[in-house]
């Protein structure tokens, strides 16, 4: 087969699990750019793979299909213009901009274009939360789930020790668990049960004014502990907690509906199942267990964007559209915020 070459922009952290997530596809080939060349130098020759001094050399490579951006929120914006302008395909790493103003430029210039944008929100490729949304939103009629029925409570939880670096506990680097990790429940409750409505803060605190942080005692001012309410399609009731306080990583997804509950975690050791009062649809009454095989949601996510490439097919999730409506709610979430 061909080689289809892709270009990735930022050789930071998030860098090498998209490398690895592209490697796992032999098709690929992959080169790197970074505004430091040094860095892109060292991880191009660690991974054996190309690399260019300028990131302009890369947008300007005409057999480069698609690009992969993983450079820090300001540059996104720009960095996707720029791929547009030079008709490739582009993979962002969230959040797409800092602003709602940003995103619906960026809208209007990709809807103008036949070039492909999609952003990473890798929570809806893990497989157990794909059911989930099959289950509420796609098996549905009139906000009622064929399977379980109206949906009546819902309960999405991501819980982080943090302390991994420094800026991601800092204000002005856009720190804290709003930024960091509510924004990926809320996403997952809005595309199960969105437009969400009627957001309310009911706790934001910051809980650990002085951490550990790569050996060194620091002083941090970014909240790490939010909970959220709100109403989404049919009037239900969904409650969002993220925080980065947790001593040992936790997620899950619990929603009760008038036929049974559903339950979903990234978490292998976690119960994932779905508890249904009456027989419906593939499943039987009582208990079913939801077992998938163990996926790296970052190979399933990278893997659906090159497809969508190949096939120049519109991407089925996490689009600009998608990017603006939950910036219109984190927005709404930060606007009750006083930490």
């Amino acid at each position: 087969m061909k080689k289809t070459k892709v270009g990735l922009i930022g050789c930071g952290k998030q860098a090498a699990k998209h490398i690895s997530s592209l490697r796992s596809m032999p098709y690929i080939e992959i080169t790197l750019a970074d505004l430091e060349t040094d860095i892109a130098r060292d991880l191009a020759e660690k991974e054996g793979i190309n690399w260019t001094e300028q990131t302009s050399e890369l947008l300007d490579d005409n057999s480069i299909r698609a690009v992969v951006i993983c450079t820090p929120t300001t540059s996104h914006a720009s960095l996707i213009k720029e791929a547009i302008k030079r008709k490739k395909d582009v993979f962002c790493e969230k959040p797409l901009a800092a602003s709602l103003e940003e995103i619906i430029k960026l809208r209007n210039i990709a809807n103008k274009s036949e070039s492909l944008v999609l952003i990473g929100y890798v929570y809806r490729f893990v497989p157990i939360f794909e059911e989930g949304f099959k289950l509420f939103r796609k098996r549905q009629i009139n906000g009622e789930s064929i399977v379980m029925g109206k949906p009546l409570s819902a309960f999405f939880r991501l819980g982080s020790r943090g302390s991994h670096q420094l800026w991601k506990h800092r204000k002005e680097s856009g720190g804290g668990a709003i930024n960091e990790v509510l924004v990926h429940m809320i996403d997952l409750a809005n595309w199960y049960f969105g437009p969400l409505r009627d957001i309310q803060v009911i706790s934001c605190d910051l809980r650990y004014p002085e951490r550990v942080i790569q050996g060194k005692k620091v002083k941090v001012d970014a909240e790490d502990f939010i909970l959220i309410r709100c109403v989404g399609v049919n009037g239900i009731e969904i409650f969002c907690q993220a925080d980065l306080i947790t001593p040992a990583f936790c997620q899950y997804v619990d929603i009760q509906a008038e036929n049974g509950s559903f339950m979903g975690s990234i978490q292998p050791e976690s119960p994932s199942y779905i508890f249904l009062k009456e027989s419906r649809g593939n499943y039987d009454v009582g208990k079913t267990q939801l077992r998938f095989n163990r996926q790296n949601a970052f190979d399933i996510q990278m893997l659906a964007f090159i497809r969508t490439v190949l096939r120049k097919k519109n991407v089925d999730r996490n689009t600009i559209d998608d990017s603006l409506k939950l910036i219109e709610i984190m927005n709404q979430v930060r606007e009750q915020v006083k930490v």
